[in-house]
């Protein structure tokens, strides 16, 4: 497989040997970079680094993250609220699977999306996104079983999050190249926004009003930020124009790539724990008598925290390397979390917790993304991370379900511990499979920039 990097790496002579060339000149600021692939040397590909079209496609994808990653990050506050309401007598577990499967949807959906945005590029995506999400959100408002729910809030919703999301990140990495990092780390910024937000207009909401309004406020919030999505994303990538259909062995092709199939390791494995946190931290709160009010908003000052630590890394990312930031927060995500999680009791050690995990797994989520466009070729990045994050949801989607069986009913302190423990570990395995992908890439150098 030829293979074509957009960024600089400095590959060993035997990588060297199976890539394809990739010339860039710098021509009044901007990036030109031509990319080898399977049909032959394509088209120069301009990066203005900035302009009109450009941040307005970054407010975009912001809105599109506050939408999708946002609203799937607070079901920490749907998982309390449902085991007392709709869904009294369910297991943890049980419920916890809505939350696996909207996560895993929303993943497992960016393979499909990529390679229809690299088909046809972003309108009509963004056009099926909003409607599937906002449709999904409604058709909960009025759900009063299991099944519903699952089926609208766990499955038809975050199709439309896969759309919306997977276009956002496309679109964005084809305007930037050596600011990618900075301008994804802004993007990613909204979803920690809505994690915010949407725990605060919930428990609002709850109180004041029915389950049915309080979710059709939010779907209505949704179809106004999405309707500026749809006015501002756009793509400085002509798409190929006709469909190219998604073979196995094409998916094979790209796990050829060691380079690929090293980060796609390592961020799988965090994303086995991932989600625990956003999950559990409010039951876990709970269980600890932590006051309820504080607990509800631990999820707020999680993806609070989460804007540090996708902005500042992101900045600092594309000086000193991607990689390299995202080796570091994936490990302390995991560290945080065997270190102050498992022995948090008191409100404060809660609130320490959550500040740390936020800022760490905030960079783990910004630069996901990055790194998998650093060693893609630019036309194809809609299909390498469609292709990421349908790894990552087969992981996320065990994920959450193991750890709920881990814990049973909630009730007995070793097996909270224990499935903290779970989550730790996967997401520093991840990080030391991170720091392989990135001495596999430079060497042992620390001085290397990747």
């Amino acid at each position: 497989m030829n293979y074509g990097s957009v960024d600089d790496l400095r590959l060993n002579s035997r990588d060297g040997a199976d890539s394809a060339a990739l010339n860039e000149k710098n021509i009044e600021g901007e990036i030109i970079a031509s990319q080898g692939d399977d049909e032959g040397v394509s088209p120069a590909i301009v990066f203005p680094e900035g302009g009109t079209k450009a941040w307005l496609c970054v407010v975009g994808a912001f809105c599109t993250q506050f939408c999708s990653f946002g609203w799937v990050n607070t079901f920490g506050i749907f998982q309390d609220y449902y085991l007392r309401n709709q869904l009294y007598g369910y297991s943890p577990t049980t419920v916890s699977w809505i939350a696996s499967l909207q996560s895993s949807i929303m993943f497992m959906g960016c393979l499909i999306v990529g390679r229809l945005f690299d088909s046809y590029g972003p309108r009509y995506l963004l056009i099926i996104g909003t409607v599937l999400e906002v449709g999904g959100i409604m058709a909960t408002s009025a759900s009063t079983t299991y099944a519903e729910i699952l089926v609208f809030q766990g499955i038809i919703a975050p199709m439309g999050a896969a759309c919306v999301f997977n276009v956002a990140v496309g679109c964005t990495s084809s305007w930037f190249k050596q600011k990618r990092a900075r301008a994804l780390g802004i993007m990613s910024v909204g979803s920690s926004v809505g994690g915010i937000i949407y725990p605060f207009l919930l428990r609002k909401l709850a109180s004041e009003t029915s389950f049915g309004w309080m979710m059709r406020s939010c779907g209505f919030l949704i179809l106004g930020l999405l309707v500026i999505a749809n006015l501002t994303i756009t793509s400085n990538v002509t798409p190929r124009g006709h469909w190219m259909p998604l073979y196995p062995k094409e998916i094979y092709q790209q796990f050829k790539d060691i380079n690929f199939t090293l980060i796609a390791i390592s961020f799988s494995l965090g994303f086995v724990g991932f989600t625990l946190p956003f999950t559990y931290i409010v039951s876990n709160a709970l269980y600890h008598h932590v006051d309820e009010g504080l607990a509800t908003y631990l999820v707020s000052i999680l993806n609070a925290s989460s804007i540090f630590g996708r902005v500042i890394p992101a900045i600092l990312a594309d000086k000193i390397g991607q990689y390299n930031m995202n080796a570091i927060g994936i490990s302390f995500a995991g560290l945080s979390t065997i270190a102050v999680w498992i022995p948090a009791r008191a409100a404060g050690a809660h609130v320490a917790y959550v500040i740390l995990y936020g800022f760490f797994s905030g960079t783990f989520v910004a630069l996901t993304p990055v790194c998998t466009a650093k060693i893609s070729n630019i036309e194809d990045i809609g299909m390498r991370v469609g292709l990421m994050f349908a790894c990552l949801s087969l992981t996320n989607l065990a994920g959450v379900p193991i750890g709920g069986a881990i814990l049973g009913d909630g009730t007995q302190l070793s097996r909270w511990m224990g499935m903290m423990a779970f989550a730790g570990a996967f997401l520093v395995l991840g990080g030391i499979v991170c720091w392989i992908a990135r001495i596999k890439l430079v060497g042992f150098s620390l001085k290397a920039v990747c």
